[in-house]
């Protein structure tokens, strides 16, 4: 099949499209969606766009997944999201806290305080639904069945946590499984215009190294991740820094298939999980 871009017919399909209504999803991080044009809109991730976000152990790759999935939420989209680390509990308890304002020591077993609980019921009433496996998941073929039940279910809107997980082995085992995993996992979401955000691992020279900002090159798994991919954001552990609870480290928006790259400064509340941009004015306290 071929056709011919620069016929009319092309032309006046062109057109069209381009004038279509943007049904993007936003991120809650401003600059973020900013970035994310074409299909974007300007206004965060589109239908069929595959997305890596990296990071490494600690640095807050799941929490940032979770803020995302807390703004989908508040879009009025469903969420599914696989956590291969976490049981349905541990991983409500961070969304709950997060999505409310909630501090999370207040909803944690042991130190869970019922009229923060009403509370934070009361801000997620309404919420469409965030699905979760019933059980961990530990196959591909277990992760895909998972999906095909939340797109019966009307979800188009998918969360991986994270991509090294699905399969198990030795290193050079895994690594193949994850270019196999991605390959598919990107087909289908392009197939059925499903948003798909996947977390990854560094590889070990780029997980190891404090002294330089991680590069999408960097990606365990290799060219097949950082190519299938929309955006590859990264969490710099080279520039993070912490007090208490609060840290401070940059958002690298290493590859951008549609709009420009840049690093944005982003501030952990380790308090309620929350992630929030600077503002030009507080960029200044940000590690260089």
């Amino acid at each position: 099949m071929k056709q011919d871009i620069l016929s009319l017919d092309f032309l006046d399909q062109y057109a069209q499209k381009q004038q279509e209504e943007i049904v993007s999803v936003p991120t809650g991080i401003p600059t973020l969606n900013r970035i994310c044009r074409d299909d974007g809109g300007g206004g965060g991730f589109a239908p069929g766009w595959f997305i890596t976000i990296a990071g490494n152990p600690g640095h807050g790759k799941s929490a940032l997944a979770l803020n995302i999935a807390s703004a989908v939420l508040n879009h009025g989209t469903s969420v599914g999201y696989i956590s291969l680390e976490m049981s349905p509990q541990q991983l409500a308890t961070r969304l709950y806290a997060l999505h409310t304002h909630t501090r999370i020591a207040r909803l944690e077993r042991g130190h869970f305080q019922q009229d923060d609980w009403v509370e934070a019921v009361a801000g997620m009433e309404g919420a469409p639904p965030l699905w979760v496996p019933t059980n961990l998941l530990s196959t591909w073929q277990s992760v895909v069945d998972y999906c095909k039940a939340c797109y019966a279910d009307g979800c188009r809107y998918f969360i991986l946590d994270y991509l090294q997980l699905v399969n198990t082995g030795d290193e050079d085992q895994i690594y193949r499984a994850t270019q196999k995993i991605v390959t598919e996992l990107r087909a289908w979401g392009v197939e059925h215009q499903c948003t798909i955000v996947c977390l990854s691992q560094f590889n070990r020279s780029t997980s190891s190294n404090y002294d330089s900002t991680p590069r999408s090159q960097g990606l365990f798994g290799g060219m097949i991740l950082e190519a299938s991919s929309d955006l590859c954001l990264l969490l710099d552990h080279s520039r993070y820094e912490r007090t208490d609870n609060i840290a401070r480290t940059w958002l690298c928006c290493a590859k951008n298939r549609h709009g420009p790259t840049l690093d944005i400064p982003i501030l952990w509340d380790y308090r309620t999980l929350t992630v929030h941009e600077a503002s030009r004015d507080e960029e200044g306290m940000w590690p260089q």
